[in-house]
């Protein structure tokens, strides 16, 4: 059986600590991709998982505003989303 790398074993990992932060910040960076990844999956209005219901479901966006202050002074104005 082949030994260990150092720091990768309790024993080792006491003696050199100062591997904690490292060990962190790539926990960190590993939770944060996978979060993302599972938030593209699941929130993303270009991907579907039951195709039954909801064929496109892009179409759910057709007309809302994204928008940080809603402008009223023109409420005719519209850019209404391209039909497929």
């Amino acid at each position: 059986m082949s030994p260990k790398m150092q720091g990768l074993s309790w024993q080792s990992f006491k003696k050199n600590s100062m591997l904690a932060p490292l060990f962190i910040v790539i926990g960190l960076g590993g939770l944060g991709a996978t979060s993302y990844i599972l938030r593209l999956a699941l929130r993303s209005p270009d991907v579907t998982w039951n195709t039954r219901e909801n064929p496109e479901p892009w179409n759910e966006y057709k007309n809302k505003e994204y928008k940080f202050i809603k402008v009223h002074d023109r409420p005719n104005l519209s850019s209404p989303a391209p039909e497929y």
